[in-house]
C-alpha cells in the first residue's frame, strides 16, 4: 500500500481500530466495535460503518454504509447484508451506540473574515446592511475585520483560518461556501476567480456577496423618494447558468425601501428559470415573497442570529414554513453570527419558539445538511448518505432517544469521528488513531482529537494555539453575539 494521495482515503478508511476503555469511564461500553480488514495481498474494499443511518428517506437503525477507498460512498443498506457483501473490507460496528449522519452544509460564511470577535458597537437597531456597513443615515458603522488570506509564507493567518474550519467542523459543519478559507480541512465552496482558488474550492457555487450594488441606500435614495426606478448595470456574473447563485438579497428590515427593491428586483431576475437561485439572509421578505420562492424554487438561505444582531428581526418564519419554501440554515460570519451550525440551529429553535412555530429535530435537521446542498446546487455532490455521494459524515454518541436531536445538539465529547471525503479529521479519544494515516494530537480545550490538520502547517499544537490566541477560539462559544428573538 502506498503513501500517495490517491491512496489517503483507502487508509483512512481501512486502518481503524478501537481502543477499549480509552478516555473512557470504565462502566461506559465501547461505542464501537471494530474489525480490521484481512490481509488481501493490497486489495482494499474501504471500511463498512453500522450505526442508526440517518437517511434522505428518513432514520435507519442498525443499516450500515460502505466508505470505499476514494472517498465516495458506496452501498447504503442494511448492515449484516453490507458486511456479507464486502467480506475484505474493515468494519465499525456502531449500531445501537451511534448516530451516522452526513455532515451540515453552512450555505453562507464569510471565511476570511470569520475569525473576529463581535464589534463592541454591534447593535439590533440597523434597518439595511449599508448603515452598519457603511455608516448611511449617519448610522455606526461597525469595524470590518481584515481579509484573511491562505499563503504559505503566513503562518499565523493560516493557523487562523484552519481555527475557523475546525470550530465549524466541530460543530457538525464539513461544508462552508464563502470566499477564503484554508485547504485541506473541511471542504470549501466558492467560485474558482481569485490565484489560489484551484487549490481551495472543491466544489463551485457563485457566493458573490452583493447582486445589485456595494452602496444600495445611496443608488436607490432618488428611487424610494419616488423618483425615477434606478437601474442597476448588468452583473459580470450574469452567464454563469452552470452554477448555482447565492447572493445577499434583502439584508434589511421591511420598512427599508431598498431591502425591499433588492427582494423585488431578485425575484424577477429568479423567474428567468435558466439556474439554481437561493436568497441569502431576506429578513425583508414577506408571505408574498415565499410564494414566489417557492413557485419558482428559491432556497432561502437563514442565518437568525446574524439577522437578530444587526436588525432586532429576522424572517417571517411562520410565513416561511406555511408557503413552503426550502429553508438552508447558515452561521454568517463570527463578527455578528453563530460560532459553529449547532448554535445557529439553537438560535433558529429560539427564533421558532417566540413565534409560536414548531421547528421539529428532523425539520432542523434537513435545513442544515440537504438544504444547504441544495441551495449551492450540489446536492449531487455531498449533504446526504446516499451512493455515489462523497463520504462527508459524522458519527456521534448516542445514547437513546431521538437520533436526530443527537446529532443537533452533541457536545464535542459525543462526536466520534467527523470525515471529509472518507479522511477522518475528528476523532474521538474512544477511537484510535490508526483510524488516520496522519498524526492526531489533542488541542486544549477539545475533546477529539485532530488528525493531519496541525501537521501540514508545520505546527505542534502549542504553537498552533499561540498563533490563534487572539482569534475566536475553536471550542468556546462565550463571546458570540446574543440570539434574542
Amino acid at each position: 500500500m502506498t503513501g500517495s494521495s490517491g491512496v489517503r482515503g483507502v487508509r483512512a478508511a481501512v486502518l481503524i481500530s478501537i481502543v477499549l476503555g480509552a478516555g473512557v469511564a470504565a462502566a461506559q461500553p465501547p461505542p464501537c466495535e471494530f474489525t480490521l480488514a484481512p490481509d488481501t495481498g493490497g486489495r482494499v474494499s474501504g471500511l463498512v460503518i453500522g450505526a442508526d443511518a440517518l437517511l434522505p428517506a428518513g432514520r435507519e437503525p442498525g443499516h450500515g454504509v460502505h466508505v470505499r477507498w476514494n472517498g465516495g460512498i458506496g452501498r447504503v443498506t442494511d448492515f449484516v447484508a453490507l458486511r456479507a457483501a464486502y467480506p475484505d473490507a474493515a468494519v465499525l460496528d456502531c449500531r445501537g451506540r451511534a448516530v451516522l449522519s452526513p455532515g451540515f452544509v453552512n450555505a453562507h460564511e464569510h471565511p476570511a473574515t470569520s475569525y473576529a470577535f463581535p464589534d463592541p458597537n454591534l447593535h439590533p437597531g440597523y434597518a439595511h446592511r449599508d448603515e452598519w456597513r457603511l455608516g448611511a443615515g449617519g448610522k455606526t458603522a461597525l469595524a470590518i475585520p481584515e481579509r484573511y488570506g491562505f499563503a504559505p509564507e503566513r503562518p499565523r493567518t493560516n493557523a487562523v483560518l484552519a481555527a475557523m474550519e475546525l470550530r465549524h467542523l466541530l460543530g457538525g459543519a464539513t461544508t462552508i461556501a464563502g470566499s477564503g478559507g484554508a485547504p485541506g480541512v473541511i471542504r470549501n465552496v466558492g467560485r474558482h476567480a481569485r490565484p489560489g482558488d484551484l487549490a481551495l474550492y472543491d466544489a463551485e457555487a457563485d457566493v458573490r456577496t452583493f447582486p445589485f450594488s456595494f452602496s444600495v441606500v445611496e443608488d436607490l435614495a432618488a428611487e424610494c423618494r419616488g423618483g425615477p426606478v434606478h437601474t442597476f448595470p448588468p452583473g459580470p456574473d450574469d452567464d454563469l447558468t452552470f452554477m448555482a447563485y447565492v447572493p445577499h438579497v434583502g439584508e434589511g428590515r421591511p420598512t427599508s425601501c431598498a431591502a425591499r427593491a433588492e427582494v423585488a428586483r431578485y425575484l424577477e431576475r429568479v423567474k428567468r428559470r435558466d439556474r439554481r437561485y437561493s436568497l441569502v439572509h431576506g429578513v425583508a421578505t414577506d408571505r408574498h415573497d415565499y410564494a414566489v420562492m417557492r413557485e419558482f424554487d428559491v432556497t432561502l438561505v437563514w442565518s437568525p442570529r446574524s439577522n437578530l444582531a444587526l436588525y432586532g428581526e429576522t424572517i417571517d418564519l411562520p410565513a416561511a414554513l406555511e408557503s413552503g419554501v426550502r429553508i438552508a440554515l447558515s452561521t454568517d460570519w463570527s463578527p455578528s453570527g453563530s460560532f459553529n451550525m449547532r448554535e445557529e440551529v439553537r438560535c433558529a429553535r429560539r427564533v421558532a419558539e417566540a413565534s409560536g412555530t414548531g421547528l421539529p429535530a428532523e425539520a432542523l435537521w434537513r435545513m442544515a445538511t440537504g438544504s444547504g446542498a441544495y441551495a449551492l446546487g450540489l446536492e449531487d455532490r455531498f449533504g446526504a448518505i446516499r451512493p455515489g455521494l462523497r463520504a462527508d459524515l459524522m458519527l456521534v454518541r448516542h445514547a437513546g432517544g431521538d437520533p436526530y436531536e443527537t446529532v443537533l445538539t452533541a457536545g464535542d465529547e459525543d462526536v466520534l469521528a467527523m470525515w471529509v471525503d472518507g479522511r477522518p479529521l475528528l476523532l474521538s479519544a474512544a477511537l484510535d488513531a490508526r483510524l488516520s494515516e496522519r498524526e492526531c494530537v489533542t488541542l486544549p480545550g477539545v475533546a477529539p482529537r485532530v488528525c493531519g490538520v496541525i501537521e501540514d502547517l508545520g505546527l505542534s499544537p502549542g504553537e498552533f494555539a499561540d498563533l490563534t490566541r487572539d482569534a475566536v477560539p475553536v471550542n468556546d462559544v462565550r463571546r458570540q453575539a446574543p440570539c434574542e428573538p
